[in-house]
């Protein structure tokens, strides 16, 4: 890999950990990210980076666990982050003393442009406790709205799970 390319990676990222933010302990973000893969490829002019093989990335209390991660940036720019596994894993502390909250799914793909995750295939949520499980989750970040879908064919249902000490809360 050539200085380019390794000033290109470290951009990526730096514009990575800023996007992040919202969801994230404040100071997630003046932390170093760590990647480790087995493999990874930088294609400059397609604006794509690609880690694969037991992806790991780590930045604060964020955490990404997946087979493939693909970075795609437009300029400068991160626009999309594509994270596959069986499961992918997306974890993040939102708050001094929250705990993590967990995003799965088959496909984990992160639009920067519009503030939206998008969980795909054997997909779960689980924040505060609650778990939401389905064959697709929409989250979008900036209006805080949560979309669940079952399957096409109706046979895969979306189940929610609301422990105890919520339930007065969520039916409020």
């Amino acid at each position: 890999m050539g200085a380019s390319q390794v000033v290109s990676i470290t951009l990526l990222l730096a514009t990575l950990a800023a996007s992040t933010a919202a969801l994230a302990l404040p100071d997630d973000r003046h932390q170093a990210i760590e990647i480790q893969s087995r493999s990874a490829i930088r294609e400059e002019k397609k604006g794509l980076t690609v880690y694969e093989g037991n992806v790991t990335i780590r930045q604060g209390s964020m955490l990404i666990q997946a087979d493939r991660v693909s970075v795609h940036t437009t300029g400068n720019q991160v626009s999309k982050i594509v994270c596959l596994g069986k499961p992918a894993l997306y974890q993040q502390q939102p708050k001094p003393g929250d705990k993590p909250v967990t995003a799965k799914g088959n496909t984990i793909e992160y639009q920067l442009d519009n503030d939206v995750i998008h969980l795909i295939g054997s997909a779960s949520l689980d924040q505060a406790g609650s778990t939401l499980t389905g064959e697709r989750i929409d989250y979008d970040l900036k209006e805080e709205v949560i979309k669940a879908r079952g399957d096409s064919s109706g046979d895969q249902r979306i189940r929610m799970v609301i422990p105890p000490s919520q339930q007065k809360e969520a039916i409020e």
